[in-house]
C-alpha cells in the first residue's frame, strides 16, 4: 500500500487538493485531470457513507488522485470502515481533548501504535495484493495511513502541542471557519488572535515533525498558505469549483457577445 500524497509531502512538493461534495465518481475522474494531487471525501458535511466513499476512492485511484476521508464522527465504526475500504488517510473533526485523539489513534493504527482491528479487505486486495505477513502488513499500513486530527475547537488549540506529540498523529488539518467561530471571531481570518492561532498550530507541527494542512477558498489563498509554511493546501469544494468555473465562462461568453 503506497501513499503518493505522503511521499509528496516528504519531498516537500506542496500538494493541492479539494473536498468532494458532489459524491460523483465522474466528478472525481474529472478532478484527476486538473493538476490536483488529492481529494478529501467528506463523510461529515455530505451524506456520503463508507459504501459511497469506496466508489469515490476507486475513481480517485484510477485518476491518479490520493483519496483521504473526513470521518463523520469519532466512533470506531466510522474510522475503521473508511480505512478498510481503502482511504489513504483520515481527517478527524470536532476534537476537544488529547484523550479523544488517542482514542482515534487506537481505532486507526494497528498495534503496537494503536488497536485497529485487522481483516483482509479492499485496503489490501482482500489479502491477495501482498505476500507480506500479517505483522508486516500492519506495519506498512501504519506507515502509509495519514491520520490528521482537525484543529477547529478552542480545546484542540489549547492542547495542540500535546496532540501533535502523540505517536500515530501524522499531522493536523486546520479548519479555519470553525476555529475562528470557536474563538468568537467567525470568518475573521486576518484578525490577530486568529492569525496567532494558525501560527501556533504551524509551529507545533513543525517542531514535532508533523504535517500541517490548511483550507482556503481561493487560488491566491493556496499561494499565501504555502508561503506561510503549510505543507498541503485544500482549495475549496468541488461544488464551489464547479459553480465558479461555469460562472466565469458564462460571464466571459456574455462579455464576448457584447463586442
Amino acid at each position: 500500500m503506497k501513499n503518493k500524497l505522503k511521499e509528496q509531502l516528504l519531498r516537500r512538493e506542496r500538494p493541492i487538493g479539494t473536498f468532494c461534495g458532489l459524491n460523483s465518481p465522474t466528478a472525481i475522474e474529472c478532478l484527476g485531470r486538473t493538476g490536483l494531487e488529492f481529494v478529501i471525501i467528506d463523510c461529515e458535511h455530505s451524506p456520503a457513507e463508507a459504501e459511497t466513499a469506496m466508489e469515490l476512492m476507486r475513481a480517485a485511484e484510477l485518476s491518479g488522485l490520493t483519496a483521504l476521508c473526513r470521518v463523520r464522527d469519532l466512533s470506531r465504526s466510522a474510522v475503521l470502515k473508511l480505512l478498510d475500504v481503502g482511504a489513504r488517510g483520515l481527517i478527524v473533526p470536532n476534537i476537544h481533548s488529547v484523550e479523544e485523539v488517542q482514542q482515534i489513534i487506537d481505532y486507526a493504527k494497528f498495534a503496537p501504535i494503536g488497536q485497529r482491528g485487522f481483516c483482509p479487505t479492499r485496503k489490501d486486495g482482500w489479502g491477495f495484493d501482498t505476500e507480506r505477513t500479517t505483522a508486516e502488513t500492519m506495519a506498512v499500513m501504519n506507515e502509509a495511513t495519514l491520520l490528521l486530527p482537525q484543529c477547529e475547537t478552542k480545546e484542540a488549540l489549547e492542547h495542540i502541542e500535546e496532540i501533535v506529540a502523540l505517536e500515530g498523529v501524522d499531522g493536523v488539518f486546520i479548519g479555519p471557519f470553525d476555529l475562528s467561530i470557536a474563538l468568537g471571531l467567525p470568518g475573521q481570518f486576518d484578525h490577530e488572535e486568529v492569525q496567532n492561532a494558525f501560527a501556533r498550530i504551524r509551529k507545533a507541527c513543525r517542531e514535532a515533525g508533523k504535517f500541517c494542512f490548511f483550507f482556503t477558498g481561493t487560488a491566491q489563498g493556496v499561494a499565501d498558505g504555502f508561503a506561510a509554511g503549510y505543507d498541503a493546501m485544500v482549495m475549496g469544494i468541488d461544488t464551489l469549483l464547479l459553480i465558479n468555473g461555469v460562472k466565469s465562462q458564462v460571464e466571459a461568453a456574455k462579455k464576448a457577445m457584447e463586442k
